[in-house]
């Protein structure tokens, strides 16, 4: 070995220090993201860094944890699930689903953004966590042990998978705009990096989280008040309007 090459052991743990960063300012942006006052189902599916105590954040809601079945070494659960195209949830019963790197198992995610469409209430609320490849960290993680994700879909694109839906963007925050470095002393004097990417490229951060709200639009017939239609002027109307009216009136 390379008397200038740290052993395996200290990668590992130099990695875990710089992953467990990423995870502090993860968790910061998704509790910034939830709506701590609302109640109803609230469902997450944890991600390679964690996972959220949605039971704390969201004291009123009533919380499950999804586990993908053989994904990042977590143990299997009686709510693990096998098959991120069919979520094991009923349609229109969850009023929040938090996804931290869920897109990211998935090639062509489109089918479960339609899952999650199906599961959410009308008014619930998507909150979605992920690492952007047009980042720095994106550029210099590839094949290294930072690489915990097999996919990657930058924030603009996933906007626009979701502009496909009902489900519609309200808020997108991205953050930590500094390279893969391992070393903590040395990460710390990269800081700069930080502030400007912020001004100059604020969606080219390592990590994106976005919230999304499924709308659903009503079409409510209005039925017509034939009284206050007979009582309109007929002079200065367009010749259909005229006709229109006419017929309206030799209908009542």
């Amino acid at each position: 070995m390379n008397k200038n090459e740290s052993p395996p052991e200290d990668d590992k743990r130099l990695a875990a220090s710089l992953l467990e960063e990423l995870w502090q300012i993860e968790r910061a942006e998704v509790v910034q993201m939830l709506d701590a006052g609302r109640d109803g189902i609230a469902v997450q599916i944890a991600g390679p860094l964690g996972s959220m105590p949605l039971a704390t954040l969201m004291p009123r809601a009533n919380t499950t944890e999804l586990v993908v079945s053989g994904e990042w070494g977590r143990p299997e659960t009686e709510y693990a699930v096998t098959d991120l195209d069919q979520l094991p949830l009923k349609t229109a019963s969850v009023d929040t689903l938090v996804l931290l790197h869920t897109l990211e198992r998935q090639a062509k995610p489109l089918a479960l953004i339609a899952e999650i469409e199906r599961v959410l209430v009308a008014d619930g609320e998507l909150i979605v966590a992920g690492f952007n490849p047009h980042s720095l960290f994106g550029l210099f993680s590839r094949h290294r042990e930072y690489d915990i994700t097999p996919c990657r879909h930058s924030p603009s694109k996933v906007r626009q998978w979701l502009d496909l839906t009902d489900l519609q963007v309200e808020r997108l925050v991205s953050n930590y705009f500094r390279p893969p470095i391992a070393s903590q002393r040395w990460r710390g004097r990269t800081e700069l990096l930080d502030r400007l990417g912020l001004r100059l490229l604020p969606n080219r951060g390592a990590l994106y989280v976005l919230r999304a709200r499924k709308r659903t639009y009503r079409i409510t017939p209005v039925g017509i008040d034939f009284k206050a239609a007979a009582r309109l002027p007929v002079r200065g109307l367009p010749s259909t309007a005229r006709e229109g009216l006419g017929q309206t009136r030799g209908s009542s």
